[in-house]
């Protein structure tokens, strides 16, 4: 009875560590490098991320997503939005980019990592990555992010109530 609080702690401290992957050995899987859409960081994990969306007419739209798992499993369901129409509802980013191809108006698309951070792990009080995504479209003013997104829960928890699991 009185191994039980150590043997606990050191049970809870072996799944809650950071197993110290070296993120280095691999950044990304592209076949065609200088065509990656994050620039050679694309299985990046637990990330927030832009997206440009810049116009022919020169106007230019900005996207804030985060992505639990790589970047790039994140990236090719935004491009499955984009190419099935049945999809086109899916996020703030599809509908534009939707909505410019039933305007006929050429865009292209460009991506970028603002941050990295660590979600949700059971124990904690907060998700990371949902508040980091959560204050930089409060700071972007000009971000086609709906303002409900700010008030939403955390998707992550979920996973760790037993309920659900």
């Amino acid at each position: 009875l009185d191994l039980a609080p150590p043997l606990i702690r050191n049970r809870n401290g072996s799944v809650l560590e950071d197993k110290g992957v070296d993120e280095s050995v691999r950044q990304c899987n592209c076949r065609d490098k200088p065509n990656c859409p994050l620039q050679g960081q694309c299985l990046t994990p637990s990330s927030v991320y832009q997206a440009d969306v810049l116009t022919d007419d020169g106007e230019s739209y900005s996207y804030i997503g985060l992505a639990e798992g790589d970047f790039k499993t994140r990236w090719r369901n935004h491009t499955k939005t984009f190419r099935a129409e049945k999809y086109r509802n899916e996020t703030e980013l599809s509908k534009l980019v939707w909505d410019l191809k039933d305007k006929k108006i050429e865009h292209k698309i460009a991506w970028k990592t603002l941050a990295k951070c660590k979600s949700y792990r059971a124990g904690s009080k907060f998700c990371n990555l949902c508040l980091t995504e959560k204050l930089l479209i409060l700071k972007n003013k000009s971000c086609i992010n709906k303002r409900t997104e700010i008030v939403s829960k955390c998707r992550h928890k979920r996973k760790f109530i037993l309920k659900y699991s």
